[in-house]
């Protein structure tokens, strides 16, 4: 199997900084205990492709609404790779969650990104009840996918944002 990434938490800080900006203030003190409990993602089996992610907190969404998770990792990637993100399949077909901007395509580059790298992902509830997931609950899965370009021009640009930074 070839390894192309590596998984770590982004720094205490900047995990402190998106959670408030996301969720409004909260004591440092259950922030910094979330924090300490993020799992890296992972392989269940030998030869599964997707990488499990873990929910930080536990998640309520009401049918209909959206909710931006901060998950506290970051990753690093072999260039020529990107990281897709899909919604794991029993909690889409049992529990009609879906990944908000569908696929979420995260760079390589993404790493250097302003905020460290970290990796938000926006779910929602399609269902007609509400969506309940655990602390620690696998959510989305992270698949790696090697990449041409079928760019003409030369790309000389650095980035330095997240969502949407590439479009302006």
């Amino acid at each position: 199997m070839k390894k192309v990434a590596q998984f770590e938490k982004v720094s205490l800080k900047q995990f402190l900084g998106d959670w408030i900006d996301t969720f409004g203030n909260r004591s440092d003190h259950i922030i910094t205990e979330i924090y300490k409990n993020i799992k890296l993602p992972i392989r269940k089996t030998k030869y599964s492709a997707g990488h499990d992610f873990f929910t930080p907190c536990d998640i309520r969404i009401k049918p209909g609404d959206s909710m931006m998770i901060p998950t506290g990792i970051r990753c690093q990637m072999n260039i020529n790779y990107v990281m897709l993100l899909f919604p794991r399949s029993s909690l889409g077909i049992k529990k009609h969650m879906a990944i908000a901007n569908t696929i979420p395509v995260i760079d390589a580059d993404y790493i250097n990104a302003d905020n460290e790298g970290h990796i938000f992902i926006c779910i929602r509830n399609y269902g007609d009840k509400e969506l309940e997931v655990k602390t620690g609950e696998a959510f989305v899965q992270a698949v790696f996918v090697e990449y041409g370009s079928a760019d003409n021009n030369k790309i000389d640009a650095k980035r330095n944002g997240g969502i949407g930074s590439t479009g302006k």
